[in-house]
C-alpha cells in the first residue's frame, strides 16, 4: 500500500508541478483584471492540491507507530512541524520528503517569493495545544489542509481519516473530532512577504521601516540614545480578527502611513504576534507604533490588517503603492487609510490579507497623556488606546 501511495503522490506532483494546461495556454487574451484574477485562482488551485495531497499522506501513516511518534514529538513544542523535516525523520518516506521540497518550492514561486525565500520550508502540519494532548494520548485524528479561498466564503473544509475516507468540517465551528491542520508557516510567510512589498515600496519612492515587536524599542531615525518623540500602544483590543478556527490565533500588523520627513509618502509596519486571540485586551503594551520624528505631518492613518494564505502578494503591495501615493504634494494631513483599503484585493477565489480597522487623523498627545485612537470598526475591529512618550 505504501509503495502505491507513494507512486500516487509522485503522479500527482507531476500533473501540479508541470505546464499549465494547453487549453488555457490557447485561450483568447483577457482583459488585464480579469486575466490576473484567472492567474490568482489558478495559483490558488495549485496551492489546494499540494496541501490536500500531503494531508491524505499524514492522515494514511497514523496507524504506523514510528510515524505517530516522529509525529507527536514534533508537534509537542510549539504544536507546528515542518513537514520535510519530519517525513525525513520517518524511516521509507523519502519520496514523500521530497514531494514536500518540491511543493515548496512551487508555492515560493506562486506566492512571488523564489528570489527573498529560496530552500525555505513552508509546508507544516500544525495542532492547537488541546490537540497536540489529545493525539500524544493516542486519540487517531483527521488531517485537513487550509484552503486558499478567502475565509469569509468557506462553508466546509475537507479532512481525512486514516482509512482514506473523506469529511466536510464546518468551517465556522470547532469540530469535536481533533483536527491535524496541514497550512503554511505564518511567521515564515509573513516574513518574506514583507520583504517583497518593503521592495515594492521602495521602487516607488516611499520610504519606511519594518518593525517587530521585539524591536520596538530600537531606534530607528536617530542616534541611541536620543530621546524620541513616540507613540505607544497603552492597551488594544482584538475585537474580530476574521481568522477561523482552523487557522488558530492572527497574525495582526499594522501600517503607519503619512508623509515622511522629505515630504514623500511614508509607511512604516509593524509585527504584533503578540495579539493571539479575539475579543482580548492586551494591556501595557508600550510597543511604538508611531515614531514622530520620521514624519512631518502632525497626523497619520494607521491600518490593522491580518496576514493569510495570499496567493499573490502584489495586489497587496500595489494598493498601498496607489493609495499612500496621495501624499506627494500635500504639506499637511490628508486621508490615506481609506484610498488603501478600497485598492486592496477582494477576489473570493484567494486567501488575501483581511483588512480588520482603520485609525484615521491620529495625532500625538502630551507627554503621559492616554487618549483613544480614532478607529472606524470600532467595536468590531480593534480599540486602541495609546501613550505619548520621549523613549
Amino acid at each position: 500500500m505504501k509503495k502505491v501511495v507513494g507512486l500516487a503522490a509522485f503522479a500527482l506532483a507531476a500533473t501540479l508541478m508541470g505546464a499549465v494546461a494547453p487549453a488555457t495556454a490557447v485561450a483568447d487574451p483577457l482583459p488585464p483584471g480579469q486575466s490576473a484574477k484567472l492567474k490568482a485562482a489558478e495559483s490558488a488551485a495549485t496551492m489546494d492540491g499540494l496541501k490536500r495531497t500531503l494531508a491524505e499522506q499524514i492522515a494514511r501513516r497514523l496507524d504506523n507507530g514510528e510515524f505517530r511518534a516522529v509525529l507527536n514529538h514534533e508537534l509537542a513544542g510549539d504544536g507546528q512541524a515542518d513537514l520535510a523535516a519530519l517525513f525525513a525523520s520517518v524511516p521509507g518516506a523519502q519520496d514523500l520528503t521530497d514531494y514536500t521540497r518540491q511543493a515548496d518550492s512551487k508555492i515560493l514561486e506562486l506566492k512571488g517569493l523564489q528570489a527573498e525565500g529560496k530552500g525555505e520550508s513552508l509546508l507544516e502540519v500544525s495542532a492547537d495545544p488541546a490537540t497536540v494532548k489529545r493525539v500524544a494520548a493516542g486519540e487517531k485524528p483527521l488531517v485537513m489542509f487550509t484552503p486558499s479561498k478567502d475565509e469569509k466564503f468557506v462553508r466546509t473544509v475537507t479532512a481525512y481519516d486514516s482509512a482514506g475516507r473523506t469529511y466536510e468540517l464546518d468551517a465556522r465551528r470547532v469540530p469535536k473530532q481533533a483536527v491535524l491542520v496541514v497550512g503554511l508557516n505564518e511567521r515564515k510567510t509573513a516574513e518574506l512577504g514583507q520583504q517583497v512589498i518593503r521592495k515594492a515600496l521602495t521602487e516607488a519612492g516611499i520610504t519606511g521601516i519594518d518593525r517587530k515587536a521585539d524591536e520596538a524599542q530600537q531606534p530607528t531615525a536617530q542616534a541611541a540614545g536620543t530621546p524620541r518623540w513616540a507613540a505607544q500602544i497603552h492597551r488594544i483590543t482584538n475585537y474580530n480578527d476574521h481568522e477561523p478556527w482552523y487557522k488558530g490565533g492572527p497574525e495582526i500588523y499594522a501600517w503607519t502611513m503619512g508623509a515622511g520627513t522629505d515630504g514623500k509618502a511614508r509607511v512604516d509596519s509593524i509585527e504584533m504576534p503578540y495579539i493571539t486571540d479575539e475579543g482580548t485586551t492586551y494591556s501595557n503594551v508600550n510597543q511604538v507604533l508611531i515614531e514622530w520624528s520620521n514624519f512631518s505631518w502632525t497626523a497619520v492613518d494607521v491600518v490593522f490588517m491580518e496576514r493569510d494564505d495570499n496567493a499573490d502578494l502584489s495586489g497587496v503591495a500595489k494598493a498601498i503603492v496607489e493609495g499612500v501615493l496621495v501624499v506627494s504634494g500635500n504639506g499637511q494631513y490628508v486621508a490615506i487609510a481609506d484610498k488603501v483599503i478600497s485598492a486592496l484585493p477582494s477576489d473570493w477565489v484567494t486567501d488575501s490579507d483581511d483588512w480588520v480597522d482603520s485609525c484615521y487623523s491620529v495625532q500625538a498627545g502630551s507627554a503621559g497623556q492616554i487618549k483613544s485612537m480614532p478607529c472606524a470598526a470600532r467595536p468590531v475591529g480593534m480599540e486602541v488606546r495609546l501613550i505619548s512618550n520621549w523613549i
